[in-house]
């Protein structure tokens, strides 16, 4: 009986201290269940490049949408979209019939006005020396000198018409105003336009002619993070089209002022980056990832921020332990925190160089880095 209630009382002894052995872990914040071993992570020692990611659309350096400055018919398209040109190079050539008899009128206009001035230019020198002789009065003289006058600025009227319908008729020929490419056509023989930069009723533009030499990278950031971007920042560019490779470019411009985002309630800064190496692969209006590096932190002990978990503001991790006999379990340790990126954060405080952690993949939704 004696050796019974012995042993009754140690299992007790034993359940108990289970028990207690329990609730100290839970009050840590231990975890006694075996860990997965492909869910562990070290704690590792590395550069973190701290940067703005936000997506954005390539484009040529410079676009122009050509315009027509006459009205008139199409009566031939010279280039087709993807056709290099030269600056002054022909486009495309309106009907220059009505042009022309305009321009024939304006000279002949001209012609007539300086046949007028020759003709008023020798009255009046009848008329001087007939005062000379005292033959007429002088009055006569200063009418014939006031119609040579208006002689001439009829001349000058004249002139300015003639310039204005030569214009008009070298309009109809469209010329390029840069070295590029053709990168749109809207235009076909036939239609009519009208000055301006609508081509027909749906608005499109004539031809559009863009350099495409140097390509831009345009990204539109919110207030908190063009604060962080300074020109000649280095970005990395992927692109969804190319996705094996990627590009280096350059912050090259950031607006002084925020502007509306097209489509949104929102204001942002539009930013420019320049590519520093262009690739025929590389297409205007492809949609790009940018990556804007603002900081690198040398050497700094970091995790997958997926092992990082925020709780009331506070964050934490799941350190590993293991035992002598080779079972592994976790405890909650509360970490101080610095800068981080999409991928990986900085830990300053609460876990050191080659710790293990368990990464959570439950809480990465939560856990992801506010870029």
């Amino acid at each position: 009986m004696k050796k019974r209630k012995w042993i009754t009382r140690l299992t007790l002894v034993i359940v108990l201290a289970g028990a207690v052995s329990a609730v100290a872990m839970t009050l840590r914040g231990a975890d006694a269940k075996p860990v997965d071993e492909a869910l562990i992570t070290k704690v590792k020692r590395a550069d973190l490049a701290v940067e703005v990611i936000d997506t954005g659309k390539i484009e040529p350096r410079e676009k122009v949408d050509i315009k027509s400055k006459v009205a008139g018919v199409v009566q031939e398209v010279l280039v087709d979209e993807g056709q290099v040109v030269k600056q002054g190079q022909t486009l495309l050539r309106l009907d220059p019939v009505d042009y022309a008899r305009e321009a024939a009128r304006a000279d002949a206009e001209l012609a007539q006005a300086q046949q007028a001035l020759t003709f008023a230019e020798q009255a009046l020198a009848r008329k001087k020396a007939a005062l000379a002789e005292r033959a007429i009065a002088a009055a006569d003289v200063e009418a014939a000198q006031n119609e040579v006058d208006m002689r001439k600025a009829s001349i000058r009227i004249a002139e300015v018409s003639v310039s204005a319908a030569r214009d008009r008729l070298r309009s109809c020929e469209i010329k390029s105003p840069l070295d590029g490419t053709v990168i749109e056509r809207g235009i076909e023989p036939g239609e009519v336009v009208s000055p301006g930069v609508q081509a027909t009723f749906e608005g499109k533009p004539l031809l559009t002619v863009a350099d495409l030499s140097t390509l831009l990278v345009r990204s539109e950031l919110n207030q908190i993070d063009v604060a962080r971007v300074v020109l000649e920042q280095q970005v990395k560019v992927t692109l969804d089209a190319l996705p094996d490779k990627s590009w280096e470019a350059t912050v090259t411009k950031i607006a002084p002022a925020a502007v509306k985002a097209q489509g949104r309630d929102a204001e942002v800064f539009p930013v420019e980056a320049t590519l520093r190496a262009a690739d025929a692969a590389i297409k205007s209006g492809m949609t790009a990832d940018v990556r804007i590096l603002v900081e690198t932190r040398p050497q700094v002990l970091t995790l997958p921020i997926e092992a990082v978990l925020k709780e009331e503001g506070k964050s934490w991790a799941k350190k590993v332990a293991r035992a002598a006999n080779g079972t592994t379990s976790s405890e909650k340790v509360e970490l101080k925190v610095g800068k981080s990126n999409d991928r990986e954060m900085e830990i300053q405080d609460g876990l050191k160089e080659g710790d293990e952690v368990v990464i959570d993949p439950a809480s990465s939704k939560d856990n992801e880095a506010k870029l």
